[in-house]
């Protein structure tokens, strides 16, 4: 078995990535929907928004959310951009691929260039 082209390692080290993420979100999301269960259930018995808020052990849920959020849209990028770059490199057109992706080949084509030097 030959190796793989670098667009295709990048691929899977792109999925290996966001494999990781989501696993870190599936661990975080019981204690998270528990914490807003419990903020619900404290507006409802009469608590103002306010005081549930500051009172919320750090850090606050929107905070949470917004980190995994964070984290979640970096790795789906460097995701799609890899699965892209391989894609265009085994012969796929940029309009078959942004069908696939359901996006422009305007976006397609940004999605293969490569990344700007560091």
């Amino acid at each position: 078995m030959g190796e793989q082209p670098d667009s295709v390692a990048a691929f899977v080290a792109a999925t290996e990535d966001l494999l990781a993420v989501l696993d870190q979100l599936s661990a975080e999301r019981r204690p998270l929907a528990r914490r807003a269960q419990q903020v619900r259930k404290q507006l409802a018995g009469g608590r103002s928004l306010t005081d549930v808020v500051q009172a919320e052990e750090p850090p606050l849920i929107v905070a949470t959310l917004r980190e995994s959020t964070a984290r979640f849209t970096d790795a789906f990028s460097r995701f799609q951009r890899a699965e892209a770059r391989a894609l265009h490199d085994e012969g796929m057109s940029m309009e078959r691929i942004g069908r696939l992706f359901g996006v422009s080949r305007q976006r397609v084509a940004h999605l293969v260039e490569p990344p700007p030097p560091a």
